[in-house]
This record gives C-alpha cells, structure tokens and sequence, in this order.
C-alpha cells in the first residue's frame, strides 16, 4: 500500500508539471515543497541565488536567472507589476498573478500565473519552455527538471487555432518562430542557415510565393476584410531567398468567420483608375495620392524587365515586360513605399487617403 501510495504522488507531481491541472490563484511562498528542485539546461545544472520552488505540483523559478540561462533579455517594471523576457523576435509578458500572458502582443492563457517570491519574481518554467520551442521534463524521484535545447527550427501558431470561430472580418495571425531569426528579405537576400522569414497564406495558393504575407517581425500578420466562411490559414518556415527549409516546416489549420451582429457593412467606396508610367528607370510620377478603393495600373515603357515591389511585401507584379502592365487596388489607407527588384534605385510612393 505505502508504495502504491508513493507511485500515485509521483504521478500527480509529473502530471502536474506537464500542465494539466488547473489552478489561477497567488502561490504564497508558505505553500511551496521544502525540498530542493534540480533544474539543468542542455544537461548543465543551473545554479541560483534564489531557488526554483515546486508549489501545488507546478514549478515556478526565478525569472531573471532563468533568462540569463536561456539567452534571453529580461526586465521587470514594478509599476505595471510585469515581467518582460525577449529571444530573437518573440517578446514575452507575464503580468504578475495573472494567468493571461502575451506573446507578440497576442495573449495566451496559462494554468500558472506568474508571481512574486520574497521580492523575486517567478515564472512557470513548462509554460516558458513551450513557448520558447523547448522541451521541459521533470523527474519526480530525483527532483530534477530538464530543458531540452535542440536548436530546430520550428514555429508556434499563436492565433487563430484550428476550429476557432472568429466574429470579425479582420484575422490577425500571431506565429512564434523559435531558432529560426526573421529578417528583412528585401535586406537579406543571400541564403544563410538559420536566417530567413515566414511565409503566410490567407485562402490563396501556398505554392505561390508571390501571394504569401511576408513576416519578418514578431508583429502579426494582419488581413482585413475577411469574408465569412471557412478559411484555411498555411505558415510556412524559409529561407532569406524565400525557399522552404529543409526538411519543411509547416503548418495548416482551419477556422471559420461569421460576421457580428453588430457589424454593419462598409460602405461602397468610388473605384478611381491612376496610371504611372515605368520609363527611363524611374516611376512616373514617382509620387502619387490616391482615394482608397483606387486601382493603380504601372505600364512598363522600357525595353528592360522591371517589377513592382511594395516595400512591405504586401503585393510583388513580377517581371513586367516592355508593353505590359500590371495593376493593384488599394482599400486601406496608408503610405505604401515601392521599388523595382532588378533596379533597387527605383523607388516611389502610393498616399492612400
């Protein structure tokens, strides 16, 4: 009986730490196991000054030491009571006592909140590993807590998820890429391992680089006026000459959008036509203002290919031939910087008001 009583303690504790649990309150230090929690990184022990505690079957350690173990910047703002941790394009923040976290400004939901420990602030050390990529298993006999750092590339779709029902018609797509640093393609054009940028399609061909979201930032993807229906969402990992790693990283999900009852619809925008003229190796004009809802068509008069490049990398015509034109349709308002790709000293402005 007594060891069978000791085989069911250890799998509460193990259980626990895998999350699967619920528990939202404050972990008073008094409520915290006496003995001495082991936790190694890559297989090397990690020494502390104030020591990782197992409360309630869930491990919290100290966030600031934990951190610096893991290569990431830390700041706590004792007036707002949070934890900010930053690693490569991800930006963590953990409210204290809080179960609602953000991740890239997306927030996400913990079962352990974060929360202060004779002045030490403390973070759950499975959530923290889930989002940052890694592997956490803990050893109940022994005490010991690992963090596995294999330094794969791979990526966490952060929202929507798969089945989500969405009342909106503007998808933001919140992704986490772990050991894989998003930089700006149009900057970085030369194929270096471990670097690169994410590609995302929102209903349109994943086999099309062309029409992918480039993502170079922690900063969701934003689509607006997304119809109601179903939708499927691909994010694919590349490289800075947007081609798949190998082997592929990617990921496929569904969801589904119904409009609000409250939402009302936008209403019709006149559709006004604008011309420039590519000629010379220049826009012409280089400088435009437009209505939003206005279409743009670029007619290529040199006997050169040229394309046109949104700085963004929201829209990209391809090689334009001598002759040829292409046209895009701006509906929302903003400043839109474009280039030509062959001839980078090509530039001009689209002012959508």
């Amino acid at each position: 009986m007594k060891k069978m009583m000791s085989l069911l303690l250890s799998g509460a504790i193990v259980t626990g730490m895998l999350g699967l649990g619920t528990m939202s309150e404050a972990y008073p230090a008094a409520a915290a196991s006496t003995a001495p929690v082991k936790v190694l990184v890559a297989g090397k022990e990690v020494h502390f000054t104030a020591q990782p505690v197992l409360v309630k079957n869930r491990l919290l350690v100290p966030a600031e030491a934990m951190s610096k173990h893991l290569g990431m910047t830390y700041a706590y703002d004792a007036g707002k009571k949070t934890i900010t941790l930053k690693m490569a394009s991800n930006l963590y923040v953990f409210p204290i006592d809080s179960n609602s976290a953000t991740i890239n400004g997306v927030p996400v939901t913990s079962d352990v909140s974060a929360t202060m420990m004779n002045g030490v602030p403390y973070i759950p050390l499975r959530f923290l590993g889930e989002y940052l990529g890694m592997g956490v298993t803990y050893q109940a006999a022994t005490h010991t807590a690992a963090v596995k750092t294999d330094n794969v590339a791979s990526f966490r779709i952060l929202s929507p998820k798969e089945g989500d029902v969405l009342h909106t018609t503007q998808v933001k797509v919140g992704i986490a890429a772990f050991h894989h640093q998003l930089l700006d393609f149009r900057q970085h054009m030369q194929a270096v391992a471990g670097q690169g940028h994410i590609h995302v399609w929102l209903d349109t061909d994943p086999k099309d680089p062309k029409v992918a979201y480039k993502m170079i930032s922690g900063e969701p993807a934003v689509f607006d006026n997304v119809q109601p229906g179903n939708h499927t969402l691909t994010v694919q990992l590349v490289g800075n000459d947007h081609k798949p790693l190998v082997p592929e990283v990617k990921q496929v999900i569904h969801f589904q959008t119904v409009a609000s009852p409250t939402e009302k619809p936008a209403p019709a925008q006149a559709t006004k036509t604008y011309s420039v003229d590519i000629h010379s190796y220049m826009f012409m004009p280089g400088e435009i203002t437009v209505e939003a809802g206005s279409t743009v068509t670029f007619t290529n008069s040199d006997d050169v290919n040229h394309t046109v490049t949104a700085k963004d990398g929201s829209f990209d015509s391809g090689p334009i031939s001598k002759g040829k034109s292409y046209s895009v349709t701006f509906s929302k308002p903003g400043v839109y910087q474009i280039y030509c790709k062959p001839h980078t000293f090509m530039t001009g402005t689209i002012t959508v008001k």
